[in-house]
């Protein structure tokens, strides 16, 4: 009874609302670059554009213990999807590099929000002892929608417009504003601000640390894997991001298993040593089916280290701290992405994209080392 108590409505329809925001985020990952591209934006201008999102989100999350206090998960939720649904708005309305960043902008603000709040909101649920199955299957919902939202996003630029695209992106979020006003709000006992962890906990320095170089690695592939396959003519992208999306959903929850089983460490070892086997695949793409091969892997990683490090913070903390613990470790995340963008925007106009994905190799090899290092020392 205990063990499926988190399948309540409220569990069902937080999943639903969290997995149709991300599909929104996950239809613009291989759009904006492209749009950015035709909008004549340099490597350096779409990285800054695209990785606006996580300053913006980072600066939000600072804020968590304050909102947190004074209004409820729900309105907070309700919030952050309304500035996504601003963004999605102006995007095809502005065309100017200032402008856009000042959208993406709006649009961190609300993914710092929702973010944050849906992972506690779904947490909540949770027993205890399902924190790790519990978060994975909340993590497929993410997934599963991610899987469909490169398809359809770029065949919706490839057969109607840009225009037409945003559109559609503005139609999911109201269904996802839907899903959070059908949420009751649980009763909670009465926290005082001045028991809340503080912003920054080095409690949580080893996973933070662990989710910001997965925040840089990522930012690489999604923003420009895009473009580099287009460069190479190749036209297997939206595949790729589809079956990374089905290669996480078919691996969260056996992650998720061996998480609340073993811990951290045996699923950050494979994961890191797949995440780099999937970069150097993608410095050397010539073939769409190789494209697609890594994608399966990039997709495995990615499905097995986020949930992992994030079951793992909510291993470590207590139920009253979790909201500023997950600001803390989402912050980290997209501070990775955010960077990440920028830097590697950059690092292109240098080198090229084949160097720049070849760095990202080199960083997944360190990126073994340090998890097996710190899951050891640290290990929940």
């Amino acid at each position: 009874m205990k063990e499926t108590s988190y399948w309540s409505r409220n569990f069902i329809l937080i999943l639903i609302g969290n997995a149709l925001l991300f599909m929104v985020y996950n239809m613009q990952v291989p759009v904006l670059p492209l749009f950015g591209k035709k909008l004549g934006l340099t490597p350096a201008q779409i990285g800054i554009f695209v990785g606006a999102i996580m300053f913006a989100a980072l600066l939000t999350r600072l804020f968590v213990p304050w909102f947190s206090g004074k209004f409820s998960k729900k309105v907070l939720l309700v919030v952050g999807i309304l500035l996504y649904l601003l963004a999605s708005v102006g995007y095809p309305l502005l065309g100017s590099f200032g402008l856009l960043v000042l959208l993406r902008l709006f649009n961190g603000l609300g993914h710092g929000i929702t973010t944050t709040y849906f992972a506690t909101s779904a947490a909540a649920e949770l027993p205890a002892n399902k924190i790790g199955e519990g978060m994975g299957y909340f993590g497929i919902g993410t997934m599963v929608t991610a899987s469909l939202a490169p398809l359809l996003a770029l065949a919706i630029v490839q057969q109607f417009s840009f225009t037409a695209f945003f559109l559609s992106c503005i139609g999911i979020l109201f269904a996802a504003m839907l899903a959070i006003l059908g949420t009751s709000q649980p009763k909670q006992p009465v926290i005082h601000t001045a028991k809340k962890a503080a912003i920054f906990d080095r409690q949580f320095i080893p996973q933070c640390s662990l989710v910001f170089i997965l925040g840089v690695l990522m930012s690489g592939v999604m923003t420009f894997t895009p473009i580099y396959a287009q460069l190479k003519h190749l036209t297997a992208i939206s595949w790729f991001f589809f079956v990374a999306a089905v290669a996480g959903v078919v691996i969260r929850p056996i992650v998720g298993r061996s998480f609340d089983q073993r811990g951290p460490r045996l699923v950050l070892l494979i994961s890191t040593v797949l995440l780099t086997v999937g970069m150097v695949m993608i410095a050397f793409i010539d073939r769409n089916w190789l494209l697609v091969v890594a994608g399966i892997f990039y997709g495995v990683a990615d499905g097995a280290i986020y949930p992992t490090l994030q079951a793992w913070v909510f291993k470590v903390t207590s139920v009253e701290n979790r909201d500023t613990a997950t600001g803390m470790f989402l912050n980290s995340y997209d501070l990775g992405m955010g960077l990440g963008a920028v830097v590697l925007g950059a690092l292109v106009e240098d080198i090229q994209y084949q160097g720049m994905f070849l760095v990202l190799a080199v960083v997944g090899l360190i990126y073994i080392g340090l998890s097996l290092g710190l899951s050891r020392r640290w290990l929940a």
